[in-house]
């Protein structure tokens, strides 16, 4: 008997250990650039506007190569995708550590963002190893993967990184992104079983456009859209607003937005699968865009430390139950056969919400006033929250 056709209950655990480590490596090494990449832009001759777009290209490569490879793991099977993106973007590390001007590192992030496209077969993974009373644990695991790495990758690149960025040795930090996603690509091929299923039909381009047909699908995707617009607008200006509000400085703004990513994680990985079987993903779902809206209403109207950190601790919430809630939702409108293709497709979305925010919030500051960033990010949290109930509604 083959992995991919034991029955899920037998291979959940050791399935989605493999793949949570999987996927944590991998961002660990995505998170360890964080830090330190603005200054090796400025280092590069860059201005902030050149810095901006040649970070920003990396989504827009998720954006394109999202249901590629959802549609390739569909075909092929989920393990040979991650082991080949996550050997693309061990090399694209090792490119990026000799890059010598802004638009050569603007190309290899565009390149690395075509491979880190691979999160929609990820999250197909974790549904074919679930059943659907566990599949928002499995996505909330996986989920806080992403959320873990994205927490100790920049705490590690900027230990070694240094006090000093403008002394930093970026190639260095560029070879310990190397050895992560190089060992993340080594456990993928060692450590996780193939998980999709073995009798799966051949999928059509009509197949692929019909997903544009399913009303309730283009709804949850609408509101993943809106809300990772929402977040991706907080990341961006969220130093700024701290700086100018609160006079807060990068260890502030750094625990604050840590915060966020922990209590996200912690949400996804330990408390979305027990909330899902008690209130059920709908309200998990509806609740958690709710909660973000509120979050964002406050930090638009903080002018002190405490109701700040009360809003972040909000917006943590709210991220931490939407998350896996909207991709258990989300892959519920998919068959075995298009599971990739599905969770490609809203990572696609997603990709394009962090593209669409960092262009909104930068004008919003500068022009509008230091809350407006998150008065429009509240309004996209209430459009969400909308389209959410609705294609529920819907639903049932």
């Amino acid at each position: 008997m083959t992995a991919a056709a034991t029955t899920p209950e037998k291979k959940t655990g050791g399935a989605l250990l493999a793949l949570f480590f999987v996927v944590f490596v991998s961002m660990t090494g995505f998170g360890v650039l964080v830090p330190i990449t603005p200054f090796f832009g400025l280092h590069l001759g860059a201005d902030a506007g050149q810095i901006t777009i040649a970070m920003g290209v990396y989504s827009l490569g998720q954006l394109i190569a999202a249901p590629l490879w959802g549609r390739v793991s569909d075909r092929y099977g989920r393990k040979p995708v991650l082991f080949a993106t996550l050997i693309l973007t061990a090399v694209g590390y090792l490119v990026l550590a000799r890059v010598e001007t802004i638009l050569a590192f603007g190309l290899v992030r565009f390149a690395t963002g075509l491979a880190a496209g691979n999160v929609g077969a990820a999250f197909a993974a974790a549904t074919d190893i679930s059943t659907p009373q566990t599949r928002a644990r499995a996505m909330g695991v996986v989920g806080a993967g992403f959320g873990l790495g994205f927490i100790v990758g920049p705490a590690i690149g900027g230990l070694i990184a240094g006090q000093n960025p403008d002394a930093a040795d970026f190639a260095r930090v560029c070879f310990v992104s190397f050895g992560f996603a190089a060992a993340a690509a080594l456990a993928a091929i060692f450590l996780l079983p193939e998980t999709r299923p073995d009798d799966l039909p051949p999928r059509t381009s009509g197949q692929t456009r019909a997903l544009f047909g399913r009303p309730v699908l283009m709804q949850l995707v609408a509101a993943t859209l809106l809300g990772v617009t929402a977040q991706a607008a907080l990341e961006t200006s969220f130093g700024l607003w701290a700086d100018k509000q609160l006079g807060w400085g990068p260890p502030e703004i750094g625990m604050n937005l840590g915060v966020i990513g922990l209590i996200a994680a912690m949400l996804q990985g330990v408390g979305a699968g027990p909330l899902a079987k008690r209130i059920g993903e709908q309200r998990l779902l509806t609740g958690g865009y709710a909660i973000y809206t509120v979050g964002f209403i406050l930090l638009a109207l903080a002018a002190d430390a405490t109701l700040a950190v009360t809003a972040v601790c909000l917006i943590g919430v709210g991220a931490g139950l939407i998350g896996p809630s909207a991709q258990s939702l989300i892959s519920q409108q998919a068959g075995a056969d298009e599971r990739g293709a599905v969770l490609g497709f809203q990572q696609s979305a997603s990709s394009l919400g962090r593209v669409i925010g960092p262009m909104m919030a930068g004008p919003l500051f500068h022009h509008f006033g230091h809350a407006s960033p998150y008065i429009f990010a509240s309004a996209l949290c209430a459009g969400a929250l909308a389209f959410a109930w609705n294609a529920l509604r819907t639903r049932a």
